[in-house]
């Protein structure tokens, strides 16, 4: 992980561990609302790079009743990049994890699943009044990624279908 000192401005705003830990969180509420089971730790490292890319989180559905696959099918080009962003973000996601943990907002399972822990918070529009549009888009589509990978399969068929390997 960059030191602070070290991040630009704008990185240090945007992967934020406090904001991707409350999106990560959010995924596995909804996640866990749905399946009545944790995320599983794996799919933790896909929340980010989908949410945080503007044109991937523009072109997500508005229902869980688009499967994955068939909207993977008709978005091939949401996948260009696609692994290259997962490991790029992968230490963000981990320092989102990490931070989640420490403030109490995610709890790890006894095989690393993730769960919101009960302290945890969602962000309303009421709580988050100093959100910016954007912040309330990633919030909301992290919440849909949760519900819709909990219908989704597999993990190995949610990586597969992104094109990406654990």
């Amino acid at each position: 992980m960059k030191s602070w000192d070290d991040r630009a401005v704008e990185e240090a705003n945007l992967f934020n561990p406090a904001f991707c830990a409350t999106l990560l969180a959010v995924a596995a509420k909804d996640f866990q609302g749905k399946a009545h089971r944790p995320l599983p730790f794996a799919l933790a490292f896909l929340v980010l790079p989908i949410v945080l890319h503007q044109p991937t989180r523009a072109a997500l559905p508005h229902s869980t009743v688009t499967s994955l696959l068939s909207w993977v099918q008709s978005n091939q080009g949401c996948l260009i990049g696609f692994a290259q962003r997962v490991s790029q973000l992968k230490t963000m996601s981990r320092e989102a994890i990490l931070f989640g943990v420490a403030y109490g907002a995610i709890e790890l399972g006894e095989d690393g699943e993730l769960a919101p822990s009960a302290r945890f918070l969602a962000p309303t529009e009421k709580r988050t009044e100093l959100f910016t549009a954007d912040a309330r888009a990633c919030a909301d589509r992290a919440a849909f990624i949760g519900r819709w990978f909990s219908a989704a399969g597999t993990t190995s068929t949610i990586f597969s279908a992104w094109g990406v390997a654990p």
